[in-house]
């Protein structure tokens, strides 16, 4: 391939080895380096000035100076995978335990046995989405659940992908936190949505509420409702992004509300979206329907 277009295509950034595959001698990539055309970024890896030095080139570089053993992880995996991540700071990448391997400036470097969670995606290797998924969601801490739950509902992995992948990678760093991220996405009654909006109820100084209430509906069929005020028959789904990713849950979902209707319970669905961007006015439509069907909430 010619040199520029190999450039071009592959954001400034050529190894040794790659710009040898275009022609080019030793003393021809020492002449580059000699004339400032190319910048030695790592070992064996080399920017040319050309381009402007972008989140992606940097990425390519600490990926290229680890080939063929190690692999782009955490955030850096999980934005060059096209994941949703903002930036693939700090950008991080992986060698086999045992490796003597020194990092760059500006690469951060873990030595850990992938376990065959690595991908080749857009010339690179990376951890496997699934392994990309769990490591963002632990480095992106708070924000870490509203993540995964994202990923989820896009259908980029599954749930049962994510935890067969996290019992591969048990005692890593952060694998306490996957594991309670997963327990949160997966089970409804522990997920981080429902904490979320009964934190916001207690901050309101609403009673008379209760979570996982347990109900037998007339035609038989038992019911446990996220958040429900019993007296008054007021239930509240509080649904996180993952619950909604299979059409299976979602159509069960809807079937159990209209029987919950038929049987005189008033239903409202509260997204994870409705939480972070307008709890007012969540807590308003709670104070108001709890009005209208005539509660005393304190």
């Amino acid at each position: 391939m010619d040199i520029q277009r190999f450039l071009a295509t592959h954001d400034g950034v050529i190894s040794r080895a790659q710009a040898h595959a275009c022609g080019l001698s030793d003393d021809q990539i020492a002449w580059k380096v000699a004339t400032g055309e190319w910048i030695r970024r790592a070992p064996g890896v080399y920017f040319a000035v050309a381009w402007p030095w972008a989140p992606a080139a940097r990425v390519r570089v600490a990926a290229e100076w680890v080939r063929p053993v190690g692999a782009l992880v955490g955030m850096s995996a999980a934005w060059w995978l096209g994941l949703g991540v903002a930036s693939p700071h700090p950008v991080t990448v992986t060698a086999p335990p045992g490796s003597r391997r020194r990092a760059p400036s500006g690469v951060y470097l873990v030595r850990r046995d992938l376990r065959g969670d690595r991908i080749e995606y857009r010339g690179l290797w990376v951890a496997s989405k699934a392994l990309a998924t769990l490591d963002a969601a632990v480095a992106l801490g708070r924000d870490g659940q509203a993540f995964l739950d994202r990923v989820l509902q896009q259908r980029v992995v599954t749930l049962e992908e994510l935890r067969a992948t996290q019992a591969r990678h048990l005692g890593r760093r952060g694998s306490a936190t996957a594991h309670r991220l997963l327990v949160q996405a997966g089970d409804r009654a522990a997920s981080e949505p429902e904490r979320r909006f009964v934190a916001l109820l207690r901050r309101g100084g609403i009673a008379g509420w209760r979570v996982n209430l347990e109900v037998t509906l007339t035609s038989g069929r038992e019911a446990i409702l996220d958040v429900a005020f019993p007296a008054v028959r007021f239930a509240i789904e509080v649904d996180g992004w993952a619950f909604h990713s299979e059409r299976d849950r979602f159509v069960r979902d809807r079937s159990r509300k209209r029987a919950l209707v038929a049987d005189g319970w008033t239903v409202v669905e509260v997204t994870w979206d409705d939480l972070v961007n307008r709890p007012g006015e969540v807590l308003d439509e709670v104070r108001r329907t709890l009005a209208r069907l005539g509660a005393v909430t304190r």
